[in-house]
This record gives structure tokens, C-alpha cells and sequence, in this order.
């Protein structure tokens, strides 16, 4: 069983060494700079100049820009993506604005004896409900100013392009565990507590219940419902704060003289607890998994990611009638197609006595 949250992605990001090629476009020219971590620790860009004077030249500029993409690829790390396991993730710069529940499709087949003279059963294209997904753009922005030069302000430099890495990890995750978070789930995506006691007796109420048996009995319960309804799940989605209850009701143990093996049929757990942070005197925040919740979830499917354009860091020369000396704008064009009926079966926790 995989386990996904922040910290334990992290933690795996400083094992090993990681190299790709991030793009970004300088006055409408593309160009490429290495990204590269080691054992955690990632590769950063330091100027050979003060910020003022990285503006002066284009191959400064470009520079200057290579810093600004690896810095933001730094926060990006601090914020690692969660959702990969549920989601299918299709990309093409040609996607049209809109898609059809119908473009979901997953072909049906199945073998039957061939009697002599009879007709070969041929196989059928089924799709996925759910809503229509829409391509949208996503943007964000800073400014170098006058002040920042004059004053070689470097540090507040490299935490604007951070935070700016960070937001955009947060908002994917948002995008695409959010819809499964916020839905309204109809009587038959749901599955209640169920307690029970040492004995494993099934009890009406939490009087005399066992809070461990009884969180193994609910998860084992909700796996049976949604087996019954022809949408088998293998990921929870989960607050990190049932994290290590979770992980004991899933594990073997023994309670008295009884032995209870390790619960099958769930592969990963992710632990989403949802973003926020503060943008001037505005606060800003994603909703995690509340505490006592939990989705159980049959991925791929009925989940894709489609990529337009992934995030692109656009670098232009600013306004001097405000003082600014550059802009940085990144933009990113994403759809979510999520069937969450099909494919997703609520859980609500026991309560604790």
C-alpha cells in the first residue's frame, strides 16, 4: 500500500537524482533550462550581477529568466502533486475548448465460441457520465520594480518566485481533488459508520464500540458497497489528521485472543488537507478532507487530467510609468473531467467515545 501526502512526497524527492527541461518563453522566444535535484537538494540559479543590471541585455535577461524558472520549480517542490494516482493524464495543445461527457470512452469486449455459420459478436465503444469538462486559463503575475533594483533586493526576489511555484502546485491540486471533496453524493455513493465491539458484534450505536474494529468494519463496509454497485475502489482519500488511526485499522493486529490480517483492497491512501495563504490583506484557502470524511475511489477511468498548456513563464520588459522595470506572467490551460457517481463512494468515520 502507497501512501501520498506532502511531507512523504517530499521525503522520496530527497532520494535520488531528478533531471528535466523546464521551458519558458523570453520576449516570444522559447528556451529550455536544466532542472536538476540531488538527494533533495535542487540546483538554483545565482545571479553574477545585481537584478538592475540583468536588465540591460537580452543574454542577461535570459539570465535573469533561467533564475526566475528555477526558483518557482523550487516552490513547486515545497508543494508536491497529490492526485496522480486518481487521475489519467492526457495532453495536446490541440484540445478543442469543450468536451462531451461521451469523449470518456473505454472499449468493451468479450470472446464467445464461434459456432459454425453464426456471427461473430463484435466489441462497443462505452462512456463515462459526467459533467462536460472545459479547457480554462489560469494565470498569475509579479513585478520587478524600481525599488527592488535600486536596493539589489535579491531575497524578496527568489520569494515572490517561489510562492508563485507553490500557488501553482496548490491550485492543481485543488482543481482536481477538489470536485471530489465538494460534491453533494447522492444515498448510494455513501457509506455510514458501522460499529462494532471487541468481539466484533455488530452494535445499533458507539455505546461499548470499539473505535478501531469499528473504523476497519466502516472502510471494510464502504468497499462492499461500492463492489455491489459495480464501481470498485482501491484509493482513500483522507484527512492526515485519521492518518494514523487509518493506518491501524488497515494493518494486522490482534485484539484479545483474536488476529485481524491487513485489510486488501486499498493500494494508495492520499492525505489531503488543502492549501491556503495570504495575498496582501486578502486570505486565500482550498478545503482539505474534513476530519471523519474519507472518498474511496476507483481511478482512471472516470478521471482525466487534460493539458492544454502546461504552465509557461512569460518574461517582458515592465512600465515605466509605474516604475516597473519587468514582468513575469505564468499561464497554464487545463480541463478536469471527474465522474464522481461512477466512481467514488463517501465513507463517513465512527465516532470516537
Amino acid at each position: 500500500m502507497r501512501t501520498w501526502s506532502i511531507e512523504e512526497l517530499k521525503a522520496k524527492r530527497r532520494q535520488g537524482t531528478f533531471e528535466t527541461k523546464v521551458p519558458f518563453v523570453l520576449d516570444g522566444k522559447l528556451y529550455e533550462v536544466d532542472k536538476k535535484i540531488v538527494n533533495g537538494e535542487m540546483e538554483t540559479f545565482e545571479l553574477s550581477k545585481p537584478i538592475g543590471e540583468m536588465l540591460t541585455s537580452e543574454a542577461s535577461r535570459k539570465e535573469l529568466v533561467q533564475k526566475v524558472v528555477l526558483d518557482v520549480e523550487l516552490g513547486r517542490e515545497q508543494v508536491p502533486i497529490l492526485y496522480t494516482p486518481i487521475y489519467e493524464r492526457l495532453q495536446d495543445p490541440n484540445f478543442p475548448k469543450e468536451f462531451e461527457a461521451k469523449w470518456a470512452q473505454y472499449g468493451t469486449v468479450i470472446f464467445f465460441e464461434h459456432m459454425e455459420g453464426g456471427e461473430v459478436k463484435f466489441g462497443s465503444l462505452q462512456a463515462e457520465e459526467g459533467p462536460i469538462a472545459r479547457i480554462k486559463g489560469y494565470a498569475a503575475g509579479f513585478e520587478y520594480t524600481k525599488e527592488m533594483e535600486i536596493f539589489n533586493q535579491t531575497f524578496n526576489f527568489e520569494l515572490l518566485n517561489r510562492a508563485f511555484g507553490e500557488a501553482h502546485n496548490a491550485i492543481l491540486n485543488h482543481l482536481h481533488l477538489g470536485p471530489i471533496i465538494q460534491y453533494s453524493y447522492k444515498a448510494a455513493n455513501k457509506t455510514g459508520p458501522v460499529y462494532v465491539d471487541e468481539t466484533g458484534k455488530v452494535l445499533p450505536d458507539q455505546n461499548g464500540s470499539h473505535y478501531i474494529l469499528s473504523l476497519r468494519a466502516t472502510i471494510k463496509q464502504a468497499l462492499k458497497d461500492a463492489r455491489t454497485k459495480k464501481r470498485p475502489g482501491s484509493i482513500l482519500l483522507a484527512s492526515s489528521t485519521d492518518q494514523e488511526d487509518i493506518q491501524d485499522a488497515l494493518g494486522s493486529f490482534t485484539i484479545g485472543a483474536t488476529p485481524y490480517r491487513a485489510l486488501e483492497g486499498i493500494t494508495d491512501i492520499i492525505y489531503y488537507d488543502g492549501w491556503n495563504t495570504q495575498v496582501g490583506k486578502k486570505e486565500y484557502s482550498y478545503p482539505g478532507v474534513s476530519a471523519g470524511k474519507a472518498y474511496l475511489i476507483r481511478p482512471k477511468r472516470g478521471f482525466k487530467e487534460l493539458i492544454k498548456q502546461d504552465l509557461q513563464i512569460n518574461a517582458t520588459m515592465g512600465d515605466l510609468t509605474r516604475l516597473v522595470e519587468s514582468q513575469i506572467v505564468g499561464d497554464f490551460w487545463r480541463g478536469v473531467f471527474a465522474a464522481i457517481d461512477e466512481n467514488v463512494q463517501e465513507i463517513t468515520f465512527p465516532a470516537q467515545a
